[in-house]
């Protein structure tokens, strides 16, 4: 599932990631929101994605 990577983005990050974007896909943004609580609890961090549309950071 996860891929070996040479630098970047950590593995916690990643997991945080997956888990954020399969809670999207199922149910929205109420399941983007639940994945951030289960990711804090599991330490592995939050995602925040900002409105500017042209955004670095979120895009």
């Amino acid at each position: 599932m996860f891929r070996r990577k040479t630098g970047g983005v950590s593995t916690a990050e990643s997991a945080a990631r997956t888990v954020q974007a399969a809670g999207q896909k199922i149910a929205g943004e109420r399941g983007g929101k639940a994945a951030n609580k289960v990711t804090s609890a599991l330490g592995l961090g939050r995602i925040s994605y900002c409105n500017k549309p042209n955004c670095p950071d979120c895009n």
